[in-house]
């Protein structure tokens, strides 16, 4: 009792470390996961936070640069042509506070470190300025000269127009370089975006890959330790509890290891052996090894069953073995029983495995051939005596014995089914074939 207990002790304890195990391994997976997470994801983040706080302003910066220099090449276009005074200084106050917003753009976009382009641009700016100053001087000094100074006045026209040629001249290049920075500045925003979504992509399929690779990690450990190590065995051991062994090899439980699970399967082998050999004890008879008497009706039973609903004819034979009562008085007992041994291994050799033979009682056995005319019955009978006829059993060194066995045969049908009833008049064959001389088969029609 106390031995049991232990044993169950131990199984319980071997349920929790299993169980504990699958779970830590399940904690430590998911720990896995979830750090991996953390650090792709701050990565990303500080990926989108780079590109939402520096390229994007930065792309907003050079558009509103942009539009500043078209602007102002458009003002110099009208500075050009100004008629007044006043629509002149309008103008150039206003190209001058472009100018000035557009000195304070390129310097934010260049607090990080000296851009050449940028440079470009504000020396293109410090040039329209000087220019746009000189231009303005000289269309503002022509507007205030009047008709009696005419000479002077177109000169300075001239020179203006000459001076404002030359700035509209400096505006464009400073729009056409500004339009390539423009461009550059957002193919590379582009760029940096393409490469922002990319690392999206590529840490949500890591995240996926990662976690298909726990969960497969998970699932096979939970296989290998729960489902292998625990509850694949114990189904093995429940099926093997669940039927009755017929061979040895059916007594074998394929359950390995040390543990206390092996441990039952091993006991439980012991037990089936012991089972079989109680059940070949029941259904065996143990001198010729065949089925005795009782399991002989237990399995024709089931066979006439099962032929019933086919519809199909059964054989019965019945043999005995000729003058035995004279080999048991002239040998002995034992010569008897190897006589006895010897007919019934001959005669299994001739069934097949369907058919079932049994040892009646002293020297009389019975065959049962499922699925079986009469007419093959017969030939199976004929072919037994023959066989048995060719017989010399070797009893000791130099000395023989033959034998020989009378055979009666009958059917069952649909019509006759009772076991009893076919084994009657089989045996009133039997008879006949005695009364007749022995050594033949006589079939009951």
């Amino acid at each position: 009792m106390a031995e049991m207990k232990e044993n169950k002790l131990k199984f319980i304890n071997t349920i929790k470390f299993r169980m504990l195990l699958v779970f830590t391994i399940t904690i430590g997976v998911l720990l896995l996961i979830t750090t991996s997470s953390v650090i792709v994801m701050h990565v990303l983040k500080q990926t989108v936070n780079q590109f939402l706080e520096q390229d994007l302003p930065r792309v907003e910066q050079t558009r509103k640069l942009n539009h500043i220099i078209e602007k102002i090449a458009s003002d110099a276009q009208r500075l050009a042509e100004a008629q007044t005074k006043s629509s002149l200084n309008q103008t150039y106050q206003q190209i001058d506070s472009l100018l000035m917003e557009l000195e304070d753009i390129s310097n934010s976009l260049s607090k990080n470190g000296v851009k050449p382009d940028i440079v470009e641009m504000l020396l293109l700016a410090q040039q329209i300025r000087s220019q746009t100053q000189l231009g303005f001087q000289l269309m503002a000094a022509s507007l205030d000269l009047d008709q009696e100074r005419l000479l002077l006045k177109n000169q300075l026209l001239q020179t203006s127009v000459e001076v404002l040629s030359e700035l509209q001249t400096t505006v464009n290049q400073l729009v056409q370089f500004s339009n390539q920075y423009t461009q550059g500045i957002i193919d590379d925003f582009e760029q940096e975006k393409n490469t922002v979504f990319q690392m999206e992509y590529w840490a949500i399929i890591f995240i996926i890959v990662i976690s298909l690779i726990v969960i497969v990690i998970v699932v096979v450990m939970q296989w290998q330790i729960v489902e292998r190590g625990f509850s694949q065995r114990l189904e093995i051991i429940s099926q093997s509890l669940a039927r009755v062994p017929k061979t040895s090899e059916e007594t074998q439980i394929p359950v390995l290891g040390n543990d206390e699970i092996a441990l039952m399967a091993r006991r439980l082998e012991k037990l089936l052996e012991k089972a079989l050999q109680i059940q070949l004890m029941a259904t065996t008879d143990d001198l010729t090894q065949v089925a005795n008497r009782r399991y002989f009706f237990q399995q024709v039973d089931i066979e006439i069953k099962r032929g019933r609903r086919s519809g199909r004819e059964a054989t019965v034979l019945v043999l005995d073995i000729d003058f035995f009562k004279t080999i048991n008085d002239t040998y002995g007992h034992d010569v008897g029983d190897i006589v006895l041994k010897t007919v019934a291994h001959t005669c299994k050799n001739c069934l097949r495995i369907t058919d079932i033979l049994a040892r009646m009682g002293g020297e009389e056995f019975a065959i049962f051939a499922p699925e079986t005319t009469l007419e093959d019955g017969q030939v199976l009978a004929e072919r037994i005596r023959r066989t048995i006829e060719m017989l010399e059993i070797e009893l000791f060194e130099g000395t023989t014995v033959k034998v020989s066995i009378s055979v009666g045969v009958a059917k069952l049908s649909s019509l006759c089914i009772d076991i009893n009833q076919a084994l009657k008049k089989a045996d009133s064959a039997l008879y006949s074939a005695k009364k007749e001389g022995r050594n033949r088969v006589v079939v009951s029609f």
